[in-house]
């Protein structure tokens, strides 16, 4: 196996920037027009119609939640009321 030299890489890059810029500029211009392409294309084909459709919801579950968010805003405000000791004072 040949080694090869860093000079001959450096005289290759030196030589072939260019185009190596290029085609990574073209790959670069493909790649975001394909994200065009995916995301504002094809959306456009997309049926967006409504479904209306009724929710249910459980009761009791319903309740549940509601109980639990009267909980925590009743300990906030327990919190928030109390006056603690300053131990910088």
């Amino acid at each position: 196996m040949q080694k090869i030299s860093f000079k001959k890489i450096h005289n290759f890059f030196k030589k072939y920037y260019f185009y190596i810029l290029g085609i990574i500029f073209i790959a670069l211009i493909c790649f975001n027009f394909f994200i065009y392409y995916q995301y504002i294309c094809l959306l456009t084909d997309i049926d967006t119609s409504i479904i209306n459709d009724e929710v249910k919801i459980d009761q009791e579950t319903l309740q549940a939640i509601l109980d639990d968010i009267n909980m925590r805003e009743d300990n906030l405000h327990r919190i928030q009321e109390n006056k603690y000791f300053d131990p910088f004072n």
